[in-house]
């Protein structure tokens, strides 16, 4: 016999699935065809219980996000954590960064970003979500680099390459030749190096 699941248990059980079929929508479809309709669907919930967790869908898409966000977050550490000892630690944070970067769920972040600006709604709840994510990749890219950290220029510098890489992994949704890829990964990877070696990281 198995046990009765609690209240509480089943409630984050809700929460969870309602979260994940948040994602899975935002992936397949975007936010305008994320309607509550899909994403009770997805889940298996009636929209009563869609909306005893998250009052609005744009709330729902808040926390999807962040849920998103986290996740990501966990597989970059995975990464980095299992590359080679040969590797510079920076090359290996490029890398671990570039795998994150080329995730199929990625894409419903870049979805939002492009629907945010028209719907002032998703982008007022998206804003604390991201600037949470990014002090989050601030504070470990601090404990990682320290040296770098240190100087504005040089945090400049390294902040430019992840905007490069995600602008890279944007364009590599719709066409970007592996040869091209490959190279432009290369030339990332050595300027990265170069960064750690001039703030002595």
């Amino acid at each position: 016999m198995t046990a009765r699941r609690t209240q509480k248990e089943r409630r984050d059980a809700t929460r969870a699935a309602l979260l994940e079929a948040t994602i899975t929508s935002l992936v397949e479809v975007g936010y305008t065809g994320t309607t509550t309709t899909e994403i009770v669907r997805r889940a298996g919930v009636s929209q009563g219980a869609l909306f005893k967790h998250f009052p609005t869908k744009a709330a729902l898409v808040a926390a999807a996000t962040e849920r998103l966000f986290a996740g990501l977050f966990v597989d970059f550490e995975r990464a980095f954590e299992r590359a080679s000892r040969d590797e510079a630690p920076i090359v290996a944070a490029v890398r671990g960064l570039w795998r994150v970067f080329c995730t199929r769920p990625l894409l419903a972040v870049y979805r939002l970003y492009a629907e945010a600006p028209s719907d002032p709604e998703l982008r007022r709840v998206l804003r604390p979500v991201v600037a949470r994510h990014e002090a989050h990749l601030a504070r470990f890219a601090r404990e990682l680099f320290p040296a770098i950290a240190a100087s504005p220029e040089h945090r400049a510098l390294f902040e430019g390459i992840v905007f490069a890489m995600q602008g890279l992994s944007l364009q590599r949704a719709v066409h970007v030749p592996q040869r091209t890829e490959r190279e432009l990964l290369r030339g990332i990877e050595r300027l990265a190096a170069r960064l750690a070696a001039g703030a002595g990281a």
